[in-house]
């Protein structure tokens, strides 16, 4: 049986070698914590109806609040002003996660 199923993994792999199969590459690892902020600061923002197709979202802290900020994919490292596309702001409180702010940055 195991040479079986030896000849139908190889069947199956073809010309395959072990080398040529990739890995999953990490793309995002965050705390599951910081995960729910995120998520009650996104869906703050789709109520507003905003398109945040081609954001980035970085999370920063204050002592006493957790600020979440969508940024253009686009938008150049040093850029001020505005590229077109407006970056977005949601500050939560850090004691309850309630939404005490959201406004467009620069």
């Amino acid at each position: 049986m195991k040479i079986f199923v030896s000849i139908a993994l190889l069947i199956f792999m073809g010309n395959s070698t072990v080398s040529e199969i990739k890995a999953p590459v990490e793309v995002l690892s965050i705390k599951a914590s910081h995960f729910d902020v995120i998520k009650l600061a996104g869906g703050y923002v789709k109520n507003q109806e905003m398109d945040l197709s081609g954001y980035n979202i970085m999370l920063m802290e204050d002592d006493d609040n957790w600020i979440v900020y969508y940024q253009p994919a686009d938008y150049p490292a040093g850029q001020r002003g505005s590229t077109g596309k407006k970056t977005y702001v949601v500050e939560l409180r850090k004691t309850d996660l309630k939404i005490v702010n959201a406004y467009y940055g620069r």
